[in-house]
């Protein structure tokens, strides 16, 4: 009887051994077969989600993370006829969001919202008002994550119109504004800096000087501390995006380089370095048609913007899409917030915030983050870059080797399309 059960036991065994081995050949095939796969450094989550539900215009928006992993996003609220700057901040990577609080309140007019976080924990805001009787650029800052807020202060005094400033904090600590201005006759950017943290401003620098209308800047440095300004500009006849950069904290600056060419009409960039050293740009582009919707594009360059390549489509409503703004978290998912008046709006007709997400983990750009996903990370675990059996899809933080905190990444994203 012992005898008995014993031999079946081995039987029972030797059916276990087949079905495992089984399952190592087809799980090792599907391996083999999902490898050859070209794959992308970026997709992105199924999901389009709506921020805001406002009965009149929500728009503008910018997206930060501070230091702490919260996300702020702020934008211009139409409240009947004055315009004005809320915004809502998330602990928890957007599973929920905070109540919305109004940081400007007058009756006039606030809008092209940019902020940042400095590396001493303030948050500054930057934006458009013509509260003076013409527009001007105002700023306002938090030492303490939004629990009290500077009074608004005004940055430039001209009697023209300073329009969209864009706000960033350099390496060296500087914060820069650049903005566009039409002090020239036509519009050209122009930049202020502070060292002292707005104790005193630089004077108004110029920094185009085309006869053609320059506007929508937009600003950051990358890792290799050049500091990189795209717009958009009618210089050829419709609007096209150029970028210029320095690499000595503005003391010279490269030529303008159009970016963007054709018939179609682009504008209201956003430039970013991600942590695979990408420089990646997103802007709005519609048809030269007066029927012609816009919609959000982006693209990247991994030789300091001398090719341009992946020109994606990442909206495709046919209502308008603009405005993008966009941030990449330390948990390396990519955020990308926009205005929108698509009509899924019980409100048909206004804008409205919407923000979608890229997928990371999402190593074999099958659209999923699933098990295949996690095993494509294990068998390039331990491997560094340069050796055989590194795979830069696999090192999802881009730190050069394949790690813990990869497959973590994967795991923390399971499931998600």
């Amino acid at each position: 009887m012992r005898g008995g059960r014993k031999n079946l036991g081995q039987l029972f065994q030797v059916e276990i051994d087949f079905k495992m081995r089984l399952i190592a050949s087809v799980l090792f095939t599907l391996l083999l077969i999902v490898s050859t796969i070209l794959v992308g450094a970026v997709t992105w989550s199924d999901d389009e989600v709506r921020l805001t539900t406002y009965v009149d215009f929500d728009g503008i928006p910018a997206i930060i993370e501070t230091h702490n992993g919260t996300l702020w996003i702020f934008w211009t609220r139409k409240i009947i006829d004055s315009y004005n700057l809320f915004y809502v901040t998330s602990t928890n990577w957007g599973v929920s969001w905070s109540q919305e609080t109004q940081l400007t309140i007058n009756g006039t007019a606030n809008s092209g919202v940019s902020a940042c976080q400095a590396s001493d924990g303030t948050i500054w805001v930057v934006w458009a008002s013509d509260r003076t009787g013409n527009y001007e650029i105002f700023y306002k800052t938090s030492p303490n994550f939004g629990a009290s807020w500077s009074n608004d202060t005004q940055l430039t005094f001209y009697s023209g119109h300073d329009l969209k400033p864009a706000i960033h904090q350099m390496s060296d600590e500087s914060i820069w504004v650049v903005w566009a201005s039409d002090r020239s006759g036509g519009y050209d950017l122009y930049r202020k800096l502070s060292y002292n943290n707005e104790t005193s401003w630089s004077d108004d620098i110029r920094l185009t000087t085309d006869s053609s209308l320059d506007k929508m800047p937009s600003l950051t440095e990358t890792s290799d501390n050049t500091i990189w300004v795209v717009w958009a500009s009618d210089r050829t006849g419709n609007y096209d995006l150029y970028h210029k950069t320095s690499s000595n904290f503005g003391a010279s600056w490269s030529e303008d380089t159009q970016i963007t060419s054709g018939p179609r009409i682009d504008s209201n960039p956003y430039v970013l370095q991600t942590i695979d050293r990408k420089i990646r740009i997103f802007w709005s582009q519609r048809e030269p048609a007066e029927t012609a919707t816009d919609d959000i594009y982006y693209m990247h360059s991994s030789d300091d913007g001398v090719t341009w390549l992946d020109i994606f489509q990442f909206t495709t409503d046919k209502y308008d899409d603009i405005w993008p703004s966009v941030v990449q978290t330390h948990l390396v998912k990519i955020w990308v917030v926009w205005t929108s008046d698509r009509a899924d709006q019980p409100d048909w007709g206004n804008y409205d915030i919407y923000y979608k997400t890229s997928l990371v983990g999402d190593v074999n750009s099958d659209g999923v983050v699933n098990v295949v996903d996690i095993t494509l990370v294990s068998i390039a675990f331990g491997s560094f870059e340069g050796e055989p059996e590194y795979d830069p899809e696999c090192d999802i933080n881009a730190d050069g080797v394949v790690d813990m905190r990869d497959l973590v990444l994967v795991a923390m994203n399971l499931g998600a399309t």
